[in-house]
């Protein structure tokens, strides 16, 4: 069984080397935009201004990079949650379960869920809209510094309005790098393959996303990182930030930005770990005057 998972892997990372240059160069196509975007559930990156790919670690790695499970060596279980533009409008609810195994790296499982109720038409009664995303992803890692993973997704949309539900899967595929103690570099490709059918009988493609991150300790308890984002083989957006350790083993203090076409959005966020407990909290700014508000995030997990 070990085999099998390893070559699986292997066979993922290598379709992940040989669709970049495509992936890069890709003209838009007919792809699904809004339904199933990739929302971060990881609170620590969020507080950092919206770095994942390179930074995630405990609760949110099975999301955002699944190669980072190869370097997990123990089981961990968390919930976040969400509250979009602090409206109380749009909430997320995000459950992982991680469980390593000496013989290949670890194994994640997760739960991902988005949604909303809005005032129905002549203000009767209340219209519901969720996105629920379920995954199981591997990573392995082959000696100290480099591992591989992918992330296999099923998504379900259910609304109440007629002819508006779908569902559909994806294939993310992920690269993780510690070359030494004070570095890490990311690579991720989100939906590498995906197919999204609509009750309506139509059928998408999910927008094929790049995530290029990397961290770097620039002194003792002071981690940068930064993250560049493409999207349909354009660039989306890039993200800085830092995390400084108030207390060894105990407390962090984080901050930083997303810049996205011509706005920024500043971040900052808290993070305890008493024990094998994690506790984090993110707040992201809305920086541009569209009278959205601050989106909080809250996190939990233990190790076991």
């Amino acid at each position: 069984m070990t085999r099998i998972k390893t070559t699986i892997l292997l066979i993922s990372t290598a379709a992940l080397l040989l669709s970049l240059p495509v992936a890069i160069l890709a003209a838009s196509s007919s792809v699904t935009a809004g339904a199933f975007a990739s929302y971060p559930v990881s609170v620590r990156g969020a507080g950092m201004g919206g770095v994942y790919a390179a930074v995630v670690e405990n609760l949110g790695g099975a999301y955002h990079n699944p190669a980072r499970l190869g370097f997990t060596d123990s089981r961990s279980t968390g919930i976040s949650y969400a509250d979009m533009s602090g409206l109380g409008l749009v909430r997320n609810i995000y459950l992982e379960y991680v469980q390593p195994d000496k013989g290949y790296g670890a194994a994640g499982l997760y739960w991902n869920w988005r949604g909303t109720d809005v005032e129905g038409p002549g203000g009767e009664g209340e219209l519901g809209y969720a996105e629920n995303t379920v995954s199981y992803g591997l990573g392995k890692r082959f000696g100290q510094y480099f591992a591989v993973g992918a992330a296999l997704k099923g998504y379900f949309i259910s609304t109440d309005i007629d002819d508006a539900g779908g569902k559909g899967g994806a294939l993310d595929l992920a690269v993780f790098v510690r070359p030494d103690p004070w570095t890490t570099v990311a690579l991720v490709v989100r939906n590498a393959i995906s197919r999204v059918e609509w009750d309506t009988g139509l059928g998408d493609k999910l927008p094929l996303e790049i995530e290029l991150g990397a961290t770097y300790l620039i002194i003792d308890g002071l981690l940068g990182a930064a993250e560049l984002r493409f999207e349909q083989g354009h660039f989306n957006s890039f993200a800085l930030g830092v995390e400084y350790v108030l207390m060894p083993e105990l407390a962090t203090a984080r901050g930083g930005l997303t810049h996205r076409f011509d706005r920024t959005y500043p971040s900052f966020g808290l993070g305890f770990t008493p024990g094998a407990f994690r506790i984090d909290y993110a707040a992201e700014i809305d920086a541009g005057g569209s009278g959205l508000g601050t989106t909080h995030r809250l996190g939990m997990s233990i190790d076991f």
